[in-house]
């Protein structure tokens, strides 16, 4: 069976604005192109935030930025369906053990920063769509999207996690693998694992 590597939204960043490891993630979809491995996005990636600190809003500018690189036939690692937070065509239905597993998740990636959105409003606003995606929660929004990305990533059962968010999860990844995340790696050192079991 074929190696799965899952691409952070940060690996089509450091393409898009070839910073110093994009040949080594166009080298990982090289390797996909030619059956080695599986090289997939994150469909919780479509929820990141724009550079204006706000909700994309919508699915097509995901698929854009995606196609752009000709990425667009990678497969997709779909994420859990949240109101207000994922798109339709990239979601599933979770069960009762989401939240707990989200929160655990939490708790390694962001222990310092509250995990419920309602506190990083004004007391008595009201939590609806239009609050969830406004800039205020961006921060918020942030580190859900890379909650949610690690979630994604290991209930799909699947390899390496491929990211240059090194504070977020190399540095945290004794604590991620008790959860099922069992290996996380730059671009660079995915490619350097590959080269070395060949």
């Amino acid at each position: 069976m074929k190696p799965e590597f899952t691409l952070d939204w940060n690996c089509v960043i450091e393409v898009e604005e070839q910073r110093p490891q994009a040949q080594d993630v166009l080298e990982l979809i090289n390797r996909h192109r030619k059956g080695d491995i599986e090289v997939a996005l994150l469909a919780a990636s479509a929820s990141e935030n724009t550079r204006s600190k706000r909700f994309p809003g919508h699915a097509n500018i995901f698929k854009d930025r995606v196609a752009a690189l000709g990425w667009q036939n990678l497969p997709i690692v779909l994420m859990p369906c949240i109101f207000d937070l994922s798109y339709m065509d990239f979601c599933y239905c979770v069960g009762d053990d989401f939240q707990r597993d989200m929160d655990a998740l939490w708790e390694v990636i962001a222990p310092n920063l509250p995990n419920r959105p309602s506190n990083f409003l004004p007391d008595g606003t009201e939590l609806n769509g239009t609050a969830i995606q406004s800039e205020a929660l961006s921060k918020w929004r942030n580190t859900w999207c890379d909650v949610v990305s690690a979630y994604s990533h290991i209930h799909a059962g699947r390899d390496v996690f491929v990211t240059n968010n090194t504070k977020d999860f190399q540095k945290n990844s004794v604590g991620l693998s008790k959860l099922g995340m069992q290996h996380i790696a730059t671009p660079e050192l995915a490619l350097l694992r590959i080269s070395e079991a060949t």
